[in-house]
């Protein structure tokens, strides 16, 4: 009985000191800052969270991140902002499905047989009457 009891105890206090990591986690943080738009950042956590940055002054900026997922699953995402916004990168990433082939052959087609353009007909004009005695 008392090996059972040990044996909960023990596991819970593995439990206990694993999801403290978490809150006890140290950081390693560098920032560099010109004064003229330019700047780079990154941090480095204990517990494996790991990030970098850097921009410019024209705000195009780069950088990734990294963690593991709460599934044990590495998760790492590479990105670029500029002033066309804002494009991420990784395996992680959703993604469309792929265009059915009866899509593309479609397109293939429309773009061989672009749409003539159809001569505007204007209305032809109603021949007046008048509303008279006669």
């Amino acid at each position: 009985m008392y090996k059972h009891l040990f044996l909960i105890v023990a596991v819970l206090f593995a439990v206990s000191c694993a999801y403290d990591d978490d809150a006890h986690a140290k950081a390693k943080e560098l920032h560099k800052d010109d004064g003229h738009g330019n700047f780079a950042y990154s941090y480095d956590i204990t517990n494996g969270i790991v990030a970098q940055e850097s921009g410019d002054a024209h705000n195009n900026v780069q950088g990734k991140y990294r963690f593991t997922s709460k599934e044990g699953v590495p998760i790492e995402v590479s990105y670029t902002a500029d002033e066309n916004g804002y494009h991420p990168h990784g395996d992680s990433l959703p993604t469309p499905p792929p265009t059915p082939e009866a899509i593309l052959k479609a397109l293939v087609y429309i773009e061989a047989h672009p749409p003539k353009d159809e001569p505007k007909v204007s209305p032809r004009p109603q021949p007046s009457q008048k509303h008279g005695r006669h």
